[in-house]
């Protein structure tokens, strides 16, 4: 394998390594947070379509975990929620003209017609789906990169009816988030069309050295779904396409050595593994996979060994689960393989699961044997309640994206608009009390055709407390 010069960090020489900060960013759970039914593949919101939600505990799960990650030393950031109804959506869709969409009377009307006539519009232009943050788009820090770039390439999420419009929503955020950072490039989504179908990092895992000092490097998983020729896939079709996969990594401006395709398994897409993400997760040496995960799963971790070892010169820690001990059901039912793997920041790694897997007795124990070996990375375990975005199917890992910053980022926050995305006791405090302002104890698909309440969630927004 040839690696250019300039992508290679020898440790005891003069170059520097340039040091890189695990940063995690949730998005905040709206207000209209709803089981509309309309994820593909995803056997929880099918389950729970159209049940009745309550906003205001699940916003508050979402800002307890994010508490619990930054107290463990994790630095934390956050995004606001996105403005819902989306009218645009609704003026695209033909349900109110765009000459009259700001006339709240023509506004009242267009709900209550699309309620009665295609409720499902109606749930999609409510989605508070933005709250699952992993699928915002893929990151890779320019230390990878052969310009040395940063890069955050948006998805398109083109797959669901509901998540594509979040998009250009995403892109306007996180410009500002990044804004005033040198060498960082937030890109609009590749094309949204269904062969370049793309969900972001839910379907990305990035492998690094055990500890930050020895490199800079990483070694990039992409993992899509079956093609058209596959099969095997019996109700639901595949979220990543291989071409969108293909295409990102270009797009991230990544060496081949520091890449690798893997293929989902189509049974365990049958099962409800939407994402890679719920079957699958890295960090830094650590890999930790269902032994179903993936198509030719074997060749697959051979592959990310061999490609690792060489680039690091340190061995994987490979944690296969096998369906004797974790059958897919309950890997999909628990969502262990959904857990926040965290970097602390004086070793070892730490486990945030649902409470779920605290539930399954086998799941546990397993977890428990984990810790108490000493050779394996993970060295602690939080549970944590999210119930109403599991009933959605979303984990504590879809709620955040997790992105690894050169650490010069975060040591002068004023430089940039970083600051005021940071989380910390201040900004958790004035979030509780504005969701308890606003949010709805509880929510039914019937409150989507009032007009007072489509005002009263986009006022909740606009009342958003900023910081900074």
């Amino acid at each position: 394998m040839n690696l250019d010069s300039s992508q290679l960090h020898v440790v005891g020489s003069l170059q520097e390594v340039p040091k890189l900060t695990e940063v995690q960013i949730d998005g905040i759970i709206g207000p209209t947070h709803h089981f509309g039914g309309l994820g593909v593949g995803n056997v929880a919101s099918l389950a729970n379509q159209a049940k009745q939600s309550h906003p205001r505990a699940a916003a508050l799960e979402g800002v307890a975990k994010m508490d619990h990650v930054a107290s463990l030393g994790v630095p934390q950031f956050f995004l606001p929620p996105l403005t819902r109804p989306h009218w645009d959506f609704l003026v695209r869709c033909g349900w109110i003209d765009s000459k009259q969409r700001f006339d709240r009377s023509k506004q009242a009307d267009a709900l209550k017609r699309c309620a009665d006539e295609s409720p499902a519009l109606l749930s999609a232009a409510y989605s508070s789906s933005y709250m699952w943050t992993a699928n915002a788009g893929t990151f890779c820090p320019g230390t990878d990169a052969v310009d040395g770039v940063s890069r955050l390439v948006l998805a398109n999420l083109s797959s669901s009816l509901h998540r594509g419009m979040e998009a250009v929503e995403r892109y306007l955020q996180f410009s500002d988030l990044f804004r005033g950072v040198e060498k960082v490039q937030v890109c609009l989504p590749i094309p949204a069309v269904d062969p370049l179908r793309d969900e972001g990092a839910a379907n990305h895992m990035r492998f690094a050295a055990p500890h930050p000092v020895q490199s800079s490097l990483g070694l990039h998983v992409f993992v899509h779904g079956a093609g058209a020729a596959s099969t095997g896939m019996l109700s639901f079709r595949a979220r990543q396409s291989s071409l969108a996969s293909h295409t990102i990594s270009k797009f991230l401006r990544l060496p081949i050595e520091q890449t690798i395709f893997a293929e989902q398994s189509p049974e365990a897409v049958d099962a409800g593994v939407f994402h890679n993400d719920v079957i699958a997760t890295s960090n830094r040496n650590l890999f930790l996979y269902h032994a179903d995960a993936f198509l030719n799963g074997d060749q697959l971790v051979r592959e990310i060994r061999t490609k690792y070892e060489t680039l690091f010169g340190e061995p994987l820690y490979p944690l296969r689960i096998d369906a004797e001990l974790i059958p897919l059901h309950q890997a999909v039912r628990t969502y262990l393989f959904n857990s926040q793997i965290l970097s602390l920041p004086h070793g070892g790694m730490h486990l945030v699961c649902p409470a779920q897997c605290e539930q399954s007795a086998e799941v546990r124990e397993l977890i428990g044997a984990w810790i108490a070996d000493a050779r394996n990375p993970i060295v602690g375990v939080s549970y944590v309640h999210l119930n109403e975005s599991m009933a959605n199917g979303g984990g504590p890992a879809c709620l955040r994206l997790r992105m690894d910053w050169p650490a010069s980022w975060l040591s002068d926050l004023s430089m940039s608009s970083l600051a005021k995305y940071r989380w910390n006791e201040g900004t958790s405090q004035k979030i509780k009390e504005w969701i308890d302002r606003f949010y709805p104890e509880r929510l039914a698909m019937d409150d989507f055709q009032r007009i007072d309440f489509a005002e009263h969630v986009t006022l909740a927004v606009r009342e958003f407390p900023t910081q900074g």
